[in-house]
C-alpha cells in the first residue's frame, strides 16, 4: 500500500474486503495500480485459467510463481495474502460453515511475533501494526480436506547480498510460523526451483479462462492421444490430431497448448518446443518432482 497508513485508511480497506474472500471473489491486500512504481520489480496484473479477475503481482518472480503454481494444480490462488496482526479464522476458511466450525482462528501475527522474538513492525510514522502479506496462498487436494501452502517469494540474489538481510530472515520466520500455526507448509521461492525456459513455456502455454471453459473435454483429450500416439514432428502430429477430431488450424494450436499445459500431452517444458522435431517427454518427471517439493512436502 502506498502512502502514508491512517486507521480510518486501514477500515476502508478492511469494510472493501481486501485480503478476504475465497477463489473468484478474492481480493488481494495489495493492488496493483498506476501511480504504484517500484525501481527493482515489474508490476502484472495477470490472467490465469482458475478466474475472470486478474491476479495481482508485485515481481518478475511472482509472475513466474504464479504460472507455476497454477501448472502444478493449485485450485486456488490468492496472492498478497495477510497474515493479519490480530487473531482470526483460519485462512482455509470460507468455503462452507460447516468446515469453517471445525477450523477456528489462528493467533495474529503481532502474537506470533512475540513469541519468535521478533519485532513484529508497524507502518512508518505510525503505531499501526503493519498488515504483513504471503506473496502466495495456494490450495492443493480435496477443499474438505485441502491444506495450505504459503510462498514467500524471495529472489536468490536478495536473500544473499540484501542490505537488510537480517530483518528478511525475520520477515521469513515469521512467515513460517504463521504457517506451522495453522499447521499449513511454508516453502521460500527464490528462484532457483526452475529454469527461464520452463517460465518462457509456460508464459506461452497457459490458457486464457474462456479458452478453457470453451473446450469440449472429450476432443481435447481425444486430440491430446493423436498427438501422444505419432513419433513425427509435433507439427506433424498436431495436423494429423486436428484432422481426427475435426479440428481447422486455429483450434490445433488452442488445444495443444491446453493440453501441454494441463499434462495431457506429455512434454517436457524445460527445454525448447520445436514444431520440425517430435515431441521431447518429459522422463525425468520434473513437473512431479516439483509438485511434491513445493506444494506437497510435508503435508502427510
Amino acid at each position: 500500500m502506498k502512502g502514508v497508513m491512517t486507521q480510518r485508511r486501514m477500515a476502508e480497506s478492511i469494510a472493501a474486503g481486501l485480503g478476504t474472500g475465497r477463489g473468484e471473489q478474492y481480493k488481494s491486500w495489495i493492488r496493483v495500480r498506476r501511480q504504484h512504481s517500484s525501481p527493482v520489480s515489474n508490476l502484472y496484473s495477470l490472467h490465469v485459467p482458475l478466474y475472470a479477475r486478474a491476479l495481482q503481482l508485485l515481481s518478475g518472480l511472482e509472475f513466474a510463481a504464479a504460472n507455476v503454481a497454477i501448472w502444478l494444480g493449485a485450485w486456488e490462488v490468492r496472492e498478497q495474502h495477510p497474515a493479519w496482526p490480530d487473531p482470526h479464522k483460519h485462512p482455509a476458511s470460507g468455503l462452507h460453515p460447516d468446515f469453517d466450525r471445525l477450523l477456528g482462528n489462528v493467533p495474529g501475527l503481532l502474537e506470533i511475533a512475540r513469541g519468535c522474538g521478533i519485532d513484529h513492525g508497524v507502518y512508518p510514522g505510525t503505531k499501526i501494526p503493519f498488515v504483513a502479506t504471503m506473496d502466495f496462498t495456494l490450495a492443493m487436494g480435496n477443499w474438505t480436506n485441502h491444506r495450505l501452502t504459503h510462498w514467500s517469494c524471495k529472489p536468490r540474489e536478495l536473500l544473499e547480498s540484501a542490505p537488510n538481510r537480517t530483518r528478511l530472515a525475520e520477515r521469513i520466520e515469521l512467515e513460517t510460523c504463521y504457517a506451522r500455526a495453522g499447521n499449513s507448509q511454508h516453502v521460500v521461492i527464490d528462484g532457483t526451483q526452475w529454469t527461464p525456459k520452463l517460465i518462457e513455456n509456460l508464459d506461452w502455454l497457459r490458457p486464457l479462462r474462456k479458452e478453457q471453459q470453451s473446450f469440449d473435454e472429450g476432443q481435447l483429450r481425444d486430440y491430446a492421444g493423436w498427438v501422444m500416439d505419432s513419433t513425427d514432428p509435433i507439427r506433424v502430429a498436431k495436423a494429423h490430431a486436428a484432422t481426427k477430431t475435426g479440428l481447422d488450424r486455429t483450434a490445433s494450436d488452442g488445444h495443444f497448448r491446453a493440453a501441454a499445459w494441463r499434462g495431457l500431452i506429455d512434454i517436457d517444458l524445460t527445454q525448447d518446443i520445436i514444431m520440425s522435431r517430435p515431441l521431447l517427454r518429459d522422463q525425468a518427471c520434473i513437473k512431479s518432482r516439483m509438485k511434491r517439493e513445493l506444494l506437497e512436502a510435508n503435508h502427510g
